[in-house]
């Protein structure tokens, strides 16, 4: 449970979707004219974080306190709200001022926790008029606290103090009035980070009515998150971790991935949702999950086996291609290709080098100038006599000193 404190440190998304299929962290579902569910799936934010650096928004599922009661006061005529929570909580002002919305309406409200309900999300959920719990659902209660960053003296220390204290003092008596218990009970209790399971909320008067059905809340193999009915939690943002969690194997236990079923029972127009088809049909959905890994796997070894006969067939060409790094881009390039699309590439890389020989050629013979070499007309052939004058007038004329041309 974080409250707002000025110079606060970034922080990155805490949650997200496994799979991707859940797209908003809350909607609002009118189920005729009087009644409406509400599901809230999601960290409750007073504001969508923003990147330290680049002040851009922080991807994530995020109940922002503004947007969330702009929608929720279209729907303040309803007489009857359902409220579903899966939420590891948040900013404790932006819960408080949602809870104090919810009160503020007339319509009778029933709250259930669908699997993970704590912090700041509990005040939300303490709204119920009718407050329902499963049996695996985890409910946590822990005292506010802050990131800060910046420089601080003593002054400012003792007033970040002063408000952590009254932030306590609010959930203590929104939790006191809602359980019956004693304003020391509860400090205890929040003080203690206070994890309760389903029948453990009902004892402590933090619910009222018990749900069977199952609840998919576990931890995954390398203890980095904490997976509740579908939505990653970070672990490292719990101050402590819920009690005795599964370990989850793969994403597919969350329970993403699944689609929508039809409800045969009803005459197929009625869809289950995944959390529906969990509770009431538990060995169908175990069939079904175990169908799609099997499925996965499948297209995963298909998808293997026709990327190694790729590698092989551009091996066996590669010789006959003759440009090494043509090749190693056809098979790991950023566009691989197959050996097919290579050797085209290849002709067309060949004939295109030909074209550039042959134009190459033809403009240095014209650089070279000998097209304009005219040949020098031939005398033809001399008779022996003129040839023999020709021989005597050139004797004479060298005995005279001089030659063609010019005197000597």
């Amino acid at each position: 449970m974080k409250i707002k404190i000025k110079n606060e440190a970034p922080f990155a998304p805490t949650m997200q979707a496994v799979g991707g299929s859940v797209k908003k962290a809350y909607d609002f579902v009118e189920n005729n004219e009087s009644e409406l569910e509400i599901n809230m799936y999601g960290e409750v934010v007073e504001d969508v974080p923003v990147d330290w650096w680049t002040g851009k928004p922080i991807g994530g599922l995020y109940i922002c306190e503004k947007d969330f009661l702009e929608e929720l006061d279209q729907y303040k005529e309803k007489s009857k709200i359902t409220i579903r929570i899966n939420s590891v909580g948040g900013d404790l002002y932006a819960g408080l001022a949602i809870a104090n919305r919810l009160n503020g309406l007339e319509a009778e409200i029933t709250t259930i926790a669908d699997a993970l309900c704590a912090s700041a999300a509990v005040a939300i959920y303490q709204t119920g008029d009718t407050r329902k719990v499963f049996t695996g659902s985890q409910i946590m209660i822990h005292e506010p606290s802050c990131c800060i960053y910046g420089r601080y003296d003593v002054k400012g220390i003792k007033k970040l103090e002063r408000q952590l204290e009254a932030a306590k003092k609010s959930i203590v008596e929104t939790y006191k009035e809602r359980t019956g218990r004693t304003e020391d009970e509860i400090k205890k209790m929040v003080t203690d980070d206070t994890w309760m399971t389903g029948q453990e909320a009902i004892d402590e008067g933090f619910a009222d009515e018990l749900i069977e059905g199952n609840v998919s809340v576990g931890v995954t193999e390398d203890k980095q998150a904490v997976i509740s009915n579908g939505i990653m939690f970070r672990a490292k943002d719990f101050l402590s971790l819920p009690r005795n969690l599964r370990i989850l194997k793969n994403e597919m236990e969350s329970g993403e991935n699944m689609p929508a079923i039809i409800d045969e029972d009803k005459g197929g127009k009625e869809i289950m949702t995944k959390q529906e088809l969990m509770n009431s049909q538990p060995d169908l959905y175990k069939e079904i999950v175990e169908d799609v890994k099997k499925e996965l796997s499948g297209e995963v070894s298909k998808a293997v086996k026709e990327e190694r006969e790729r590698i092989k067939e551009i091996d066996e060409i590669a010789n006959s291609v003759g440009d090494e790094k043509m090749v190693k881009e056809a098979m790991f390039g950023e566009k691989p290709l197959k050996a097919s699309e290579l050797a085209l590439a290849a002709l067309k890389m060949q004939n295109q080098l030909g074209t550039q020989f042959i134009t190459k050629a033809e403009e240095d013979v014209s650089d070279s100038g000998v097209n304009d070499v005219k040949p020098k007309p031939n005398a033809g052939t001399k008779s022996k006599e003129e040839q023999e004058e020709e021989d005597i007038m050139a004797g004479a004329m060298l005995i005279l000193g001089k030659s063609e041309g010019g005197t000597k």
